[in-house]
């Protein structure tokens, strides 16, 4: 902790995420899910992102098994990168601008195939539907930012269209859901929680306490440690003080906020979905 905030200015005092030992997309390949689906049902291509493919593969494998159990086949190219909101955030225009225009190649190419993209992380799917055509001016990124949905979004649709399972066992739990800024953003309302409420047995309370403080890459830096604190104070002593068995939200910055001053854990609606199933 101390060797990161000389280096490269992480504060000594921010609970990281672990690295995984095996990323999810050695998985995936193990598991042969970068070979394109001839099914003419419903299919999906998972753009994983960071988070999920570096720190919690549990959760990239999560929104596999809900999504296969649903139905929906689950395609995971080989050559995708990061989305590059972290670029974009910090400034780094024309990074974020080579990053976005590798991406929108080989997602173009998968929705004129009959893709959705799907992502189990908000910040990405805000990158692609928002940021790439502001970045890139062109078909191709109007194309990919039309033909992508946050996961939860993409399975509440399912439901009010009468074909996600309901088979859901109970979880006899109280949670506590937090809606991430890029959820706000994106419009879609809270599909996360809405789904866990058809889960029997699990109690969602959700919590308004505003912004979690986080703001991506902004409260992980030494300078804005003790302003991203007080900033999502209510949120981190809410979920510190609160008699439930667990936080939840799609974010995996506002995870790590909510774990911040507690041992309680954030897991994400997806896991507790693949739980009950």
């Amino acid at each position: 902790r101390w060797l990161l905030e000389k280096l490269i200015g992480i504060a000594h005092a921010r609970k990281l995420p672990r690295f995984t030992s095996r990323v999810f997309m050695r998985r995936a390949k193990t598991r042969q899910l970068m070979k394109p689906s001839r099914n003419a049902g419903r299919k999906v291509l998972f753009f994983v992102d960071t988070y999920a493919n570096y720190h919690d593969p549990q959760l990239a494998e999560s929104l596999v098994a809900v999504f296969e159990h649903n139905g929906v086949s689950v395609f995971v190219p080989p050559n995708q990168g990061q989305s590059g909101i972290a670029m974009i955030s910090l400034g780094a225009a024309e990074l974020a601008r080579k990053t976005a225009q590798r991406n929108i190649t080989l997602l173009a190419e998968a929705v004129r195939q009959g893709y959705t993209i799907v992502t189990a992380e908000p910040s990405a799917a805000l990158c692609l539907k928002i940021e790439y055509p502001q970045l890139i001016d062109d078909e191709e990124s109007k194309l990919v930012a039309d033909n992508t949905m946050e996961a939860c979004q993409y399975l509440w649709s399912m439901h009010t269209a009468g074909k996600l399972q309901l088979d859901f066992k109970p979880v006899n739990a109280v949670v506590g859901y937090h809606q991430p800024c890029h959820m706000k953003a994106l419009e879609t309302g809270s599909p996360g929680a809405q789904l866990l409420r058809l889960v029997p047995g699990l109690n969602v309370i959700t919590v308004e306490k505003g912004c979690s403080g986080m703001a991506g890459s902004f409260g992980l830096k030494k300078e804005n440690f003790r302003n991203s604190i007080r900033a999502g104070w209510d949120l981190i002593s809410t979920v510190r003080e609160a008699d439930w068995t667990a936080g939840t939200t799609e974010c995996s910055a506002c995870k790590m906020q909510m774990e911040q001053g507690t041992s309680k854990p954030t897991i994400h609606p997806l896991k507790l979905l693949a739980l009950s199933y």
